[in-house]
């Protein structure tokens, strides 16, 4: 699902963007607030929304919020207890019509890598991976084109981090998924994202791949955005060394790359 936002206008702020089809679409921004009820598609549209290239009105709003779903960050306003009954309520409250309610929480189980096992499983028992994938589990039912995220890896240490990102992976290649991703933190976002939008004052400073983005340091440097250590420590050497290397994810691939070049 591609989406253009051209002159979306929210809380006196306009906005700008492309979100790419099957793309894990990353957005830096320290204001998530704003972004997220765009995000939720709700009447009226002040602006234009293109889906797939065709403009949509606030009559179709409610079919674009049905291949939506958002990825909630916690469970602490439901009620239910274990994992069958917190699914299946999810059901219920985002009225979801399904043939068969059991299969499809199964199903979508199976798709972040949980067994059915976790049906009676205590929410408060979970790990921290394992309440991550229910949430995905639950973002999951209704089948969406879309799932919105807001800082999936907030508070995970680096092994559950590495979790994450291979269900977003696995989401995004085999499912077809695509995923729009919120945060402030901007070291995750240029090492997980495959498209980066950089907000700066309510305006868009700069959007592309983020494999692209990552080359205009000095830009983002001028601009005052964050670097990420392992981007500075490259930009540096590269910099103050001249010394040939590649912007990489992962430290391993660096030291790599300079045994390679010295």
């Amino acid at each position: 699902m591609e989406i253009i936002f051209d002159k979306l206008r929210k809380d006196n702020k306009e906005f700008n963007f492309t979100i790419k089809n099957n793309e894990i679409n990353g957005i830096y921004c320290l204001d998530s607030l704003i972004l997220m009820k765009i995000m939720h598609f709700n009447k009226p549209i002040d602006g234009k929304i293109k889906i797939n290239k065709k403009e949509i009105t606030n009559d179709d709003l409610n079919e674009i919020k049905k291949k939506t779903s958002i990825v909630e960050n916690n469970f602490r306003k439901y009620y239910q207890t274990r994992v069958y009954e917190l699914m299946y309520y999810m059901i219920i409250e985002k009225n979801i019509i399904l043939k068969n309610p059991k299969k499809k929480i199964l199903d979508s189980l199976k798709i972040v890598g949980l067994t059915s096992d976790y049906l009676d499983r205590q929410l408060c028992t979970l790990s921290s991976s394992e309440t991550k994938q229910i949430q995905f589990a639950i973002a999951l039912l209704s089948n969406p084109e879309l799932i919105i995220m807001e800082d999936p890896f907030i508070n995970y240490d680096l092994k559950t981090s590495k979790k994450i990102w291979m269900l977003i992976q696995r989401m995004k290649e085999q499912y077809n998924k695509t995923f729009i991703w919120i945060s402030h933190d901007i070291e995750n976002l240029f090492k997980y994202s495959t498209n980066l939008i950089i907000i700066k004052n309510n305006k868009i400073l700069i959007e592309g791949k983020t494999n692209e983005i990552v080359q205009k340091i000095e830009y983002l440097i001028k601009n005052k955005i964050p670097i990420p250590p392992i981007i500075d420590f490259t930009y540096q050497a590269k910099k103050e060394k001249k010394i040939k290397l590649e912007y990489h994810n992962d430290v391993r691939d660096i030291l790599k790359d300079i045994y390679k070049h010295v």
